[in-house]
């Protein structure tokens, strides 16, 4: 299902507002060595697959409140996008985590188990994530360091 929304995704143009701005975090990615992406938007939102989890998002641009990248049901725009599900309440956990890479030429998505540490989630959502993964096509993709998001529920 989701390859298929990413065919929809891959055709269509930008997204909505430049998006919601992150705090003063150091998550990076790295895709196959090269230069690194600092994501400077993000949200956590209500998972809606699980009600007692959140959806925490960031990225490089278009990530707001009503954003909701785990449904891939409208086109975030062209950009670098890192989201994962985790329990609303400070906790450390090993989840799946999603990279999802957008321009007008290419589409990708990557998924894997890393680890979440959630450090507080009141106004704002802060903790840390270590995530790496194989993309065939691109090598190695790490994705490392701490975030601070707006809660939006």
């Amino acid at each position: 299902m989701r390859g298929i929304l990413l065919v929809f995704l891959f055709g269509c143009g930008g997204g909505g507002a430049s998006g919601e701005p992150a705090g003063p975090g150091t998550l990076q990615m790295t895709v196959g060595g090269g230069g690194k992406t600092t994501f400077g938007v993000g949200a956590a939102v209500q998972d809606t697959e699980a009600p007692s989890k959140m959806l925490v998002q960031l990225g490089t641009d278009n990530v707001d409140c009503a954003t909701n990248l785990e449904a891939l049901d409208e086109d975030p725009g062209s950009g670098k996008y890192v989201f994962f599900s985790v329990d609303k309440t400070p906790a450390t956990t090993n989840t799946s985590i999603t990279v999802l890479r957008l321009s007008s030429t290419h589409a990708s998505l990557n998924s894997s188990s890393g680890n979440v540490m959630v450090t507080g989630a009141d106004v704002r959502v802060t903790g840390s994530v270590t995530f790496a993964t194989q993309d065939s096509d691109d090598g190695e993709i790490l994705v490392a360091g701490t975030f601070d998001v707006k809660r939006c529920f």
